[in-house]
């Protein structure tokens, strides 16, 4: 098989993680439960850094243009985008003005940078507040494709000043986790660029490197950055996550985990996605579920019976609705053999 039709079961697993890892940190916020792993918010800087990686890999020496790339991209990620705006406005219809004017623009995936408001710490996605960086991870993959081939020099020199200007925001702000609102959306471009461009350098730097380690091992180190507890020194522990450790798992991880780990890491792989794209929307439709029948604060039981009912609720979109719509819409655009079928492995998709 040819580079760039490669499956890599491990890295595709642990995006799976790190989606959990997201929900337990939004699980965490919603219901004043901090410890609830405290640092999930990096699953996202891991999530940049995988997609550099994957982009190279699955288009990097390909033969597509840039309209192409941009089909097949948002084959992959618009249905859920769609989806979750959808069930958003329905949500949010009685909570939020300008209902019309949010959905439109989530729709087309366009942040409310611009847009007059009353809070300019609103999220860009006011529908699906995680959307932030599924905008960010398309804007980076249009931007890349055009300069796939950059020498590696210029990749240096990308990292080193990105690489320092994130440097001063994490000590500026105390760590990372920003740039999700309109008044840091500029920080969430830097955010991306540099773990981006660092899984883009791991794709390089790859070929020459034969040593890796087991999945199951990586998966604890993931986990176990994603929940370490509140520490004193944040950005600094931020900073050598984005900066050395997620890049190192990316380079280490090409080890394919076999027998039952396989079908773990592959089903993993598989709800990532919608997990990322619905936690929020599913966990609002719970929990307006769970007031109607006249339950009070946010008892252990519910969060828990949440978090499982959120990650079914993926899956089920999953095969009902976001397999299916991709592939109508890979047809319906005569994808191709230059277009990734829904469904692949890491080869072919990123979040």
């Amino acid at each position: 098989m040819g580079q760039g039709s490669r499956r890599y079961e491990a890295l595709d697993g642990l995006r799976g993680l790190a989606a959990v890892g997201v929900l337990l940190y939004h699980l965490g916020g919603w219901t004043y439960r901090p410890w609830l792993m405290a640092h999930g918010y990096l699953a996202v800087d891991f999530f940049f850094c995988l997609s550099g990686f994957v982009l190279a890999h699955a288009y990097g020496d390909r033969r597509i243009g840039w309209i192409g790339f941009m089909r097949a991209r948002l084959t992959r990620v618009w249905p859920l985008i769609g989806l979750s705006m959808l069930a958003g406005a329905l949500v949010m219809i009685g909570h939020r003005n300008a209902i019309l004017e949010c959905l439109v623009m989530g729709l087309l995936v366009l942040p409310r940078i611009w847009v007059a408001d009353e809070d300019s710490f609103s999220p860009l996605f006011p529908l699906n507040p995680p959307a932030w960086s599924l905008f960010l991870e398309l804007l980076a993959g249009a931007l890349w494709f055009p300069v796939r081939r950059l020498s590696t020099l210029w990749l240096v020199l990308v990292i080193i000043v990105s690489g320092g200007l994130l440097i001063g925001i994490g000590y500026g702000m105390g760590g990372v986790q920003t740039g999700w609102d309109r008044a840091t959306y500029w920080i969430g471009v830097i955010r991306t660029i540099f773990p981006f461009a660092l899984g883009w350098a791991c794709y390089r730097i790859q070929p020459y490197l034969r040593a890796s380690l087991p999945a199951w091992l990586l998966a604890l180190i993931l986990f176990a950055v994603l929940a370490t507890p509140p520490l004193l020194y944040t950005a600094t522990f931020d900073l050598v996550c984005v900066a050395v450790v997620f890049p190192l798992i990316v380079l280490l991880g090409h080890r394919d985990p076999a027998g039952r780990a396989a079908t773990v890491f592959r089903l993993s792989g598989e709800v990532s996605y919608p997990l990322y794209a619905l936690h929020w929307v599913t966990w609002e439709l719970l929990l307006r579920s769970f007031r109607a029948l006249g339950g009070k604060g946010y008892p252990l039981a519910f969060v828990a019976g949440a978090a499982v009912l959120i990650v079914l609720a993926a899956w089920a979109m999953l095969k009902l609705y976001d397999l299916p719509v991709r592939r109508w819409l890979a047809g319906h655009w005569n994808a191709g053999r230059d277009h990734q079928a829904p469904g692949q492995g890491v080869s072919g998709r990123s979040l």
